[in-house]
């Protein structure tokens, strides 16, 4: 895309994010690759003056790793409330995130799964909210929903601090809302385990908000399909016996 077509995308982000009903046309978004969708993201967080202490990570069949932040203005820790303001809202994930203790840099991660585990200070269960700013987004190109935070609308993390790398598949996930408890099947890590997309991203990293750093938490793909719930109210998922991670919706 030409400078001047970026920054047009630019600016249809940013007034996406401060009204909702302007989504942005899938139409414009066709032509990204995955750099520029990259430098979208960053350039957006940088002009909305948000931070990101929460990203996700992703590493596709056949794609590069990939990576978005998750504004800090969108993140609870768990029974607390997210406000939507009208974001969009397609459904929930319950995921795992890494906390580093340090930051995890390409040398580190080339050494594989136990120099990683030496940056990660603990991990945590947590929720994501799913949504997006683009209009039909499955339209939007292969990489038109990277330039978007990889549509993601939110983040709840979990109180408890678990101090070795969990095992996730086949555990039961259940959720619970005011109109009782559903049992979700058991648990599969989209990308072969919690730390495998955590390493196939930082091998290679390329995002423009510091995405590896001390003390963010690296969430990393859904245990689960897409949970919709509604969105006003309390949301509760359990992932096995771990501590249950909530969220009031308003």
């Amino acid at each position: 895309m030409s400078s001047q077509s970026t920054e047009q995308l630019i600016q249809a982000y940013i007034a996406a994010h401060r009204d909702p009903a302007r989504p942005v046309p899938a139409a414009i978004l066709q032509a990204l690759d995955a750099a520029g969708a990259m430098a979208v993201q960053g350039e957006v967080l940088r002009q909305l003056g948000e931070t990101a202490a929460v990203a996700k990570v992703a590493a596709p069949a056949g794609s590069p790793a990939l990576a978005a932040p998750i504004i800090d203005s969108w993140v609870t820790r768990s029974g607390g409330t997210l406000q939507l303001h009208g974001r969009n809202l397609m459904g929930l994930e319950m995921e795992i995130a890494a906390v580093l203790k340090s930051d995890l840099s390409p040398e580190i991660a080339r050494q594989g799964k136990a120099a990683v585990l030496g940056a990660i200070d603990h991990f945590i269960v947590g929720i994501e909210l799913i949504g997006t700013r683009i209009d039909q987004h499955k339209q939007a190109g292969p990489f038109g929903p990277l330039s978007d935070f990889m549509i993601t609308a939110g983040y709840v993390t979990g109180l408890q601090a678990i101090s070795t790398l969990p095992e996730v598949d086949g555990l039961p996930i259940t959720l619970e809302t005011a109109a009782g408890a559903t049992h979700l099947g058991p648990a599969k890590h989209p990308f072969g385990g919690v730390l495998e997309p955590i390493i196939a991203y930082a091998c290679a990293p390329f995002d423009h908000f510091g995405g590896l750093r001390a003390g963010m938490a690296i969430t990393t793909g859904s245990l689960c399909a897409l949970i919709e719930v509604p969105p006003t109210g309390t949301v509760t998922l359990r992932l096995g016996d771990f501590e249950p991670v909530s969220v009031i919706l308003s």
